[in-house]
């Protein structure tokens, strides 16, 4: 089910942002290499994050490997196996740019990981309304 998540007619397509240039391997990696995925330290960091999600308001998450991007996918308590997330964190293999949303609004948008997650922290403590309004 999670595969399907995201395909044409995403919010990722709506605001164009697998389909920008890509990124200077420099930027995209730090290491001259190709952009890809979620890195190592990124997947420690969201299984970490995902940890902590789970005893308060949310129900699952998943992290979901697609040709084009990987992507954390959480959903709120209640949410039905058929739903959306809620919330993203996705990591485009292109371009090597990392995205947040909170259902069909894309919140946040950097080079690295590190940049999104202070604001991915506060949505899942409970500040997804005033995070997403800010």
């Amino acid at each position: 089910m999670e595969a399907e998540l995201f395909r044409e007619g995403s919010v990722f397509e709506k605001y164009g942002l697998y389909n920008k240039d890509v990124m200077p391997t420099s930027i995209a990696t730090g290491a001259g290499h190709p952009a890809s995925g979620f890195t190592p330290n990124d997947l420690a960091a969201l299984n970490d994050l995902s940890a902590a999600a789970l005893g308060q308001q949310w129900s699952r998450c998943r992290v979901v490997h697609e040709p084009f991007a990987d992507y954390l996918a959480v959903w709120a308590m209640g949410s039905g196996n058929s739903e959306p997330p809620n919330l993203t964190i996705a990591r485009f293999k292109r371009t090597g740019t990392y995205a947040l949303t909170v259902g069909q609004v894309v919140i946040s948008t950097a080079a690295s990981l590190n940049k999104i997650l202070p604001t991915t922290r506060q949505l899942l403590a409970g500040g997804e309304r005033e995070a997403a309004i800010a």
